[in-house]
């Protein structure tokens, strides 16, 4: 099923979806919303109940944009709308300090589902030699009622455009989860954003935290009977060479952009791969699903049993001791 690509950017090339206008240099928040095609509000129109002789009582608002008076969705009387103007404009302060600049935005089914993706310049590292990631902040928002404000870590390993995972909300619990995260659509929602600028700090910590995890990953050697495991572990199965994309995630592992077919940093890598160029048929439905559903669950899954393998093993790369002592055991909470 599609989810409907409606408009967006990338600069310099488009990613794994090809989707969108490609822009030859990074744009301002004015530029970056025109040609995200973003360029509209959201209208709130009350929808009232009358009950005999009583007032009439403000129940739910139903959500439309004016550029063409699509409907979005209709939602409680509290929702706040986060206009796209005002997303965007919550990136102007952290490009006036240098260091980040919009990489790409985007609308998704029809209006209702909005991105805008910014990158960390001059902060990215290699895992092993020419094998660089770089980290990323997605900020997404949903003008239909179905999710929060997200405010979300995204390493992108360079070589592929393989989104990684980050795990902020568990390392950095109460400060990264209350403030920086998922907030509401709420009355204060536009306070909120304004008192978390921090999170370009949180974010830069926890990129450092994450490479050391891929490079433990990368000093991880794998044999056939541990890759199975790995992946029969991700996926949820005992059986993993019977699940329909084994011989497909095999590939990956020995032969993927970047792989060589030897380390847990393959093996994981083998999975992003799948998930971000090959799993879905079309390609709006991957990055819906890379970023918002089942696909941003499963390379959470990933990591985790990435990491779990690491702390089993008696050989794993020294600098993953301390780094593997912030990750949360839990799950990862969803994000669609």
């Amino acid at each position: 099923m599609s989810h409907k690509f409606e408009s967006g950017f990338f600069v310099h090339q488009a990613a794994w979806h090809k989707l969108g206008t490609v822009l030859q240099n990074p744009p301002t928040t004015e530029q970056a919303i025109v040609e995200a095609g973003l360029n509209w509000r959201v209208i709130e129109e009350p929808l009232y109940q009358v009950e005999g002789n009583s007032s009439e009582i403000i129940l739910k608002k139903k959500l439309r944009r004016d550029r063409d008076q699509a409907f979005l969705g209709i939602v409680n009387h509290d929702y706040t709308p986060l206009q796209n103007e005002e997303a965007f404009r919550w990136f102007d302060p952290l490009l006036s300090r240098g260091g980040v600049q919009l990489e790409a935005a985007g609308s998704l089914k029809g209006g209702k589902r909005i991105w805008i993706l910014a990158k960390l310049i001059n902060t990215e590292a290699e895992i092993i030699s020419g094998d660089i990631v770089r980290p990323y902040l997605l900020l997404h928002n949903s003008h239909d009622g179905s999710t929060a404000v997200w405010l979300q870590f995204t390493p992108v390993r360079v070589v592929c455009w393989n989104t990684l995972n980050g795990a902020a909300r568990f390392r950095f619990g109460d400060l990264w989860q209350k403030k920086a995260i998922c907030i509401p659509h709420s009355l204060s929602l536009t306070e909120q954003l304004e008192h978390i600028h921090n999170i370009l700090d949180l974010t830069q910590k926890e990129f450092q935290y994450s490479v050391e995890e891929y490079q433990a990953m990368a000093h991880k050697e794998l044999t056939t009977e541990l890759l199975a495991d790995y992946i029969g572990r991700v996926l949820g199965t005992t059986q993993p060479t019977l699940h329909p994309a084994w011989s497909q995630l095999v590939a990956n592992f020995e032969s993927g952009r970047g792989n060589q077919g030897q380390t847990l940093w393959d093996a994981y890598n083998s999975i992003t791969e799948w998930l971000d160029h090959q799993r879905e048929a079309l390609a709006d439905a991957r990055l819906f699903s890379t970023w918002f559903g089942s696909g941003a669950r499963l390379r959470t899954k990933a990591h985790q049993v990435a990491l779990a393998m690491l702390n089993d093993a008696p050989d794993a790369h020294p600098s993953a001791s301390h780094t593997l002592s912030y990750r949360s055991t839990q799950s990862a909470s969803t994000l669609a």
